[in-house]
Order: structure tokens, then sequence, then C-alpha cells
């Protein structure tokens, strides 16, 4: 009998909620200050990251070897026969790949793992939908073909009010981040098919910047398409509220429907004030 773990990356941002469900197991990025290093959403929160912005701007980097280990043990010691491995993006994060080692050396599981191409809520809503088929009952193959379905209709856009963040992480070049700040410009980042980030438009301002994504929402979208909503946002409460709300105003309304605080991994790269949105066709 198949017994269904699903594994994330903490730069997916799942729901809270779904970090306390019996089969879901999260692998935390690290998020390394000069002095110390810490474990992301484990010893160290989003407030705190974005508390400490002004003084230091931390590095993130991949799950430890030991964390991966860990957690596969953990998993095994549970039970569980069976892996759905969900990562954010390879065109950003060494994540897949580096786990996809450990994976493939471990033969006590039947595993497929999966490069999102997306990153935050969007990969994270992927693996929401995942859990859910687990607990229908579905076959692992099933929900394996399911989940790459989801891949290929998926889309997030995130609205930052600086570019400044994405410039220190490496991100984005330095030019794109003067021109951004000298027009006081709100850029809209998004995914490109492999998985990389691009600057979608250039909003002047967050107001017109959620505008522009409902409108990226209503194209994306189709009469009768059945999706789930999660709306991230950046130490930002309200403003992903009045996002959601201007999605319902529009007569757009998820089964399910998230509101996360984006965490502290894509905090450090994004600085506080963002609101990002994504969809994710079931």
């Amino acid at each position: 009998m198949e017994k269904i773990a699903v594994l994330v990356d903490s730069c997916c941002d799942l729901p809270k909620e779904y970090l306390k469900k019996t089969g879901v197991f999260e692998l935390p990025m690290q998020i390394a200050y000069h002095d110390k290093t810490y474990l992301d959403r484990v010893d160290i929160s989003a407030e705190e990251v974005y508390r400490n912005l002004p003084v230091e701007i931390p590095k993130t980097s991949l799950p430890s070897g030991d964390s991966i280990q860990k957690a596969l043990d953990e998993i095994a010691q549970a039970g569980y026969t069976h892996i759905l491995s969900i990562s954010v993006s390879s065109g950003l994060s060494g994540t897949f790949n580096f786990l996809k080692v450990f994976l493939d050396d471990d033969d006590r599981f039947t595993t497929k793992y999966f490069d999102t191409k997306q990153v935050a809520i969007a990969s994270g809503l992927i693996a929401v939908e995942a859990k859910k088929q687990v607990d229908d009952g579905k076959s692992f193959d099933e929900i394996a073909a399911h989940v790459e379905k989801m891949i290929d209709h998926a889309m997030v856009y995130f609205c930052i009010p600086t570019l400044t963040y994405l410039r220190a992480g490496g991100r984005i070049s330095a030019v794109a981040s003067a021109v951004g700040g000298v027009l006081k410009l709100a850029p809209i980042i998004t995914c490109k098919p492999d998985g990389t980030y691009t600057i979608a438009a250039k909003a002047r301002g967050m107001k017109k910047g959620k505008k522009l994504m409902l409108g990226y929402a209503q194209d994306f979208l189709d009469e009768g398409d059945e999706y789930l909503i999660g709306i991230g946002h950046g130490d930002n409460e309200e403003g992903g509220l009045s996002m959601l709300d201007l999605l319902h105003e529009n007569g757009i309304k998820g089964k399910r429907e998230f509101i996360e605080q984006v965490g502290p991994a894509l905090g450090v790269h994004t600085g506080p004030g963002l609101i990002g949105i994504a969809v994710v066709k079931i």
C-alpha cells in the first residue's frame, strides 16, 4: 500500500496550516547573517528578517545536506513509502537539483520530484492541491500527473515598492534597480517559462500595481476554470487583504484562498511592502 508524503522547501511559502498536517514535510532554507545562520521559518521569522533589514541584508542558501537527510529519515521512520517532492524554480534556487541527488540515492522511497518553475505561494498552492489529492486517496501516479499539469497552469506576480533588495541579492542588475528608484516605480516581477525572474511591468505606485496584477489574473483565467488563489505579502497584511478584495470585486474567487506572509528567504530578496498574487488551475 502506498503511503505518500509531500516534501516542500521553505521558499514554497506553504500556508501555515499545512505545515501542521500529517504527511507534509518542509526543508528550511538557511538565512546567514555575519555572525549566525538561521533555519528559515524554523528559528527565524519573516518579521524578524524585515526588522533587521536596515541593519543587515542577510544571504540565503540551500537547505543543508544534514537537514535533507534528517527529513528523509523522519519520513522513513513515519512509514512513508512514496514522496512527492515539490520545489521552487531551479532557475532561482539550487534546492531542486541538490535535493534530487539525495532522493535518487535513497532507495527507501518511490519518489517523484518537481521543479515548479515558480516561486513562493505559487509553488505552495501546487503542494496544497497535491496534499488534498493524497488525502482524497488518489494514487501516487495520478497525483504526480496532476502536479505536472498544475505546473503548466500556474502564475505568480508580485509588486514591490523597491528593487533595492533584489539587487543586493544579485537577482537583478544594478542598472535596473537604479532606474526603478529614480522613477519611483513599483516593479511587477513574474517568472518566465524557464523559471527565472523578469519584470512584467513597472507601475507608478502600489495601487496601480494591484490593478495591473488583477489584469494578469483576468487574462490567465477562462470561464469554467477551477483554481486556487494565494496572496503573499511582505509585512503588509492590509495590502494583501485589499488585493484579495479587488479580485473578489471583479469576480475572481478561488475554490480555496490563502493569504500568507512571504517567508524569510524570499523576504530577504524583496524587502517589506510586497504584494503578490498566485493562481493555480486545478
